[in-house]
């Protein structure tokens, strides 16, 4: 989830890179076809056996939450809509959701990814959120 602007370090440049090329990396283990998940801790150690693959960008709101931000200068708080994603490859992602009411009910709708600046500045990066599916599109079909 984005709380602000973010800025890579070595071990999120590849992640990065990725991300302002427009692609969801995940990292994916040679010898036994797995993803790293989210749930997965601690980060693997064996790094020649992992390597960064493209997500198809799909997948269904497993649990979300709505985060209510402070009332300023008389105006109503902003309502930011956060949960997890259960990607059609499998991993769970923690992200932002955007494009949906956050008084509605969510379970297993499907998600497209989509990516947007963390921060005004250049060296800020791009960053994954999940919006709804459009109809026809890829992820709109369930991959299950």
């Amino acid at each position: 989830m984005v709380n602000g602007p973010i800025s890579r370090d070595s071990a999120s440049a590849d992640f990065f890179d990725g991300t302002r090329g427009g692609q969801f990396l995940l990292r994916h283990r040679r010898s036994t076809g797995e993803y790293l998940d989210a749930r997965s801790v601690p980060p693997p150690c064996d790094e020649t056996n992992w390597e960064h693959v493209p997500a198809r960008g799909g997948g269904r709101v497993v649990s979300w939450a709505t985060v209510h931000g402070r009332r300023v200068d008389g105006h109503e708080p902003d309502r930011t809509v956060v949960g997890i994603v259960e990607l059609d490859e499998g991993p769970w992602w923690w992200c932002r959701l955007v494009g949906t009411d956050p008084e509605s009910d969510l379970a297993d709708l499907r998600v497209e990814v989509e990516f947007v600046p963390s921060g005004p500045e250049p060296e800020h990066e791009t960053v994954p959120v999940f919006r709804p599916a459009r109809p026809g599109h890829p992820e709109s079909r369930s991959a299950r």
